[in-house]
């Protein structure tokens, strides 16, 4: 179902400036000379006649990419500059500047920007913290928000050479693709493809980097209900066939559904009366994540929560269908996976009004259940609270925290469980908690307004004994 707005709220609107006709050529066309052969939007797989020896060279070199796993050695991590607050006096800055704090000393960072005088502000943060600014690279790039990992570049590696994978966008069903702010961020990955002179890899599936998760070894897990609702009349083996021939995988695991506050919006209130942020439907990044190539962690609601709130029954139920499911998978080599469980977090409600962007994106909303919103209602919402949201930068691994003096002791003890079990699992890197609750406001979480950019195989190999160079990308300020 496609909505008249979008996630994004209309504060934001003020960056579209491609007209229709424009657009849509930018859509069917690349902004650099193709290394690699391009994937044809209105068919499936290589559907192409081209025969040359060349066309079949840099086809077969296509073959030859992977997609790294995030725990993997990266060059950099990508972010995009906001455009509104979710809710207002809380800026996502807020949690960028932490985030940068904690990956830029030993991490490069490359922000995407819309405007030049947004490089002033982020160098100020840098100052702050006494991190050269030498450490964050710029990139004039239009975009309508900071969700850079679900419309972002998706960068696939061999042994020498990286390229992007360019993937449809719908706002998360809340639009056409066609719409004008939907495009605006579907042509961030080709523009950063151009900035950097990378070889794009084109798909017809929509989809958004925050339903896969990959293992590094050739095996892929996302939520099933995410692919099938942003690509209708496609089967799932069509959608696996697709995403195995562009991500050169070997296995796909495919679980049933997300959490319920992760929830599309306009599904209507759910049964504790809250309507979700703007979410995404059920993306794999708030419930289930590789963490080695054989580790996932998943999300675990308990029975007594299931017994006390309509939300956290539902989220066990799938939960665990989810569990057997992983219970019952191998990884590409037939080997069963290790699974440990992350508590689920505490639920966290703001109620939210007119002067909110949330507010006002969801008033403009068709609501499933009849939902009307008015100008003077306040409206109920839950956060997309998630431990599983984290981001991993090298020897450096960013989870949420979600107490504060003002909350009740379950939040503390959830915080606590949360962190030793990242302890356990990354014993030899350094954990950072950060509050990402001004990103959560807006139907996502930290893991969500990053895409990191693996190096090379060869370089990842000579790191490993202790050479190699990691950085590689350039600016365009």
């Amino acid at each position: 179902m496609n909505q008249k707005l979008s996630r994004y709220p209309k504060s934001s609107w003020a960056y579209v400036v491609i007209a229709c006709p424009i657009a849509i050529a930018l859509i069917f066309s690349s902004p650099v000379k193709a290394k690699l052969p391009l994937g044809d939007r209105l068919t499936w797989g290589n559907a192409v006649t081209e025969t040359s020896p060349a066309y079949r060279q840099a086809l077969n070199q296509a073959k030859t990419f992977r997609m790294p796993a995030e725990f993997e050695p990266i060059t950099s991590i990508w972010m995009a500059y906001p455009t509104y607050e979710n809710q207002a006096g809380y800026p996502s800055q807020t949690v960028q500047k932490a985030m940068v704090k904690a990956i830029a000393p030993t991490v490069k960072i490359d922000f995407l920007l819309n405007e030049p005088e947004e490089k002033v502000i982020i160098n100020g943060w840098l100052k702050t913290a006494g991190i050269p600014a030498s450490q964050v690279r710029y990139h004039l790039v239009p975009h309508e928000d900071l969700w850079i990992r679900d419309m972002g570049p998706i960068f696939a590696v061999n042994a020498d050479q990286t390229q992007v994978v360019d993937f449809g966008f719908n706002a998360w069903s809340y639009l056409a693709a066609t719409d004008p702010a939907a495009m605006t961020d579907e042509q961030v990955d080709r523009k950063v493809a151009g900035d950097l002179d990378l070889p794009i890899l084109r798909s017809s599936l929509i989809s958004e980097g925050g339903n896969r998760e990959f293992n590094g070894k050739g095996t892929l897990m996302l939520t099933e209900a995410v692919e099938l609702q942003r690509n209708p009349g496609l089967t799932k083996e069509k959608i696996e066939t697709e995403l195995k021939r562009v991500f050169n995988l070997k296995k796909v695991i495919w679980l049933q559904e997300g959490v319920i506050d992760d929830e599309l919006s306009y599904r209507g209130k759910l049964p504790d009366g809250s309507l979700t942020v703007l979410a995404t439907g059920g993306h794999i990044d708030e419930y289930a994540r590789f963490v080695d190539s054989n580790t996932i962690l998943l999300a675990e609601v308990t029975a007594e929560e299931r017994a006390s709130d309509p939300l956290a029954a539902i989220n066990y139920q799938r939960l665990e269908e989810n569990l057997k499911i992983l219970q019952a998978a191998t990884d590409q080599d037939g080997k069963p996976f290790r699974i440990v469980r992350i508590p689920a977090a505490k639920p966290i409600y703001v109620n939210m009004t007119k002067e909110d962007a949330v507010f006002q994106a969801l008033q403009e909303l068709t609501f499933e259940d009849g939902t009307v919103i008015q100008d003077d209602d306040q409206i109920k919402t839950i956060l997309a609270a998630s431990y599983l949201n984290f981001v991993i930068a090298n020897d450096v691994v960013i989870v949420p925290r979600y107490w504060q003096p003002d909350r009740n002791l379950e939040y503390q003890q959830k915080d606590q469980a949360a962190l030793a079990a990242f302890q356990s699992v990354f014993p030899n890197k350094k954990i950072v908690a950060i509050n990402p609750e001004n990103i959560n406001a807006g139907g996502g979480g930290m893991h969500c307004i990053v895409q990191q950019q693996a190096v090379v195989d060869a370089v990842a190999r000579s790191l490993s004994t202790g050479a190699g160079d990691r950085s590689k990308s350039r600016s365009n300020l």
